[in-house]
């Protein structure tokens, strides 16, 4: 029936999980009706790798703006505002793997770096001041990432690149540890 037109199959379903999602008040069917949303836009996680071009970054972006703001704007007036972790949490994945996209191309990558750190203060900023941890960890993962293909960009000595994943994991995960036990939410 649908042949061909996934795109409007994405839509579809995006638009019967959010009404089952406010429906039966159920931020995971919330978080599928968001996937499917960004399926429609065309984003992917599957095919991210061999699509690492300025046009599925944009969509991303685009997806990020018009769904950060949608869930903004419902957590003011809409019926759920408690629905905006949600909303938030997968912007936010979302924004750092097209940013992290613009990071790994080898042209014009310095832009999509400094806007990387940007995201990753504003995250780590936001994490820290409400009390999620899950933005603490996204600043440090995705920042981690970024730094790193950065500093071996034009390393091709394996002992080398195994030596700082080492070094610079074990730092990362002490770091995370700490900072968790700081300000982390209590189980």
């Amino acid at each position: 029936m649908l042949s061909g037109k996934f795109d409007f199959y994405f839509l579809a379903t995006a638009g019967l999980f959010f009404f089952l999602a406010y429906r039966f008040d159920n931020r995971f069917v919330l978080s599928l009706g968001l996937s499917s949303l960004a399926g429609w836009f065309g984003l992917t996680i599957s095919h991210w790798s061999a699509h690492q071009d300025a046009a599925y970054r944009e969509y991303a972006l685009l997806y990020c703006l018009l769904v950060g703001a949608g869930g903004a704007l419902l957590q003011r007036r809409g019926p759920k505002p408690h629905f905006f972790g949600t909303y938030l949490n997968i912007v936010a994945n979302i924004l750092f793997w097209a940013l992290l996209s613009g990071v790994f191309n080898r042209e014009s990558y310095g832009l999509w770096f400094l806007a990387l750190i940007i995201a990753c203060a504003a995250s780590l900023a936001w994490g820290l001041t409400r009390r999620q941890f899950a933005f603490v960890a996204y600043a440090a993962v995705y920042g981690y990432v970024g730094v790193s293909s950065l500093f071996l960009r034009g390393v091709t000595d394996e002992t080398a690149v195994l030596g700082y994943f080492v070094v610079s994991g074990v730092a990362m995960l002490v770091v995370l540890v700490q900072i968790g036990r700081r300000f982390g939410r209590s189980a």
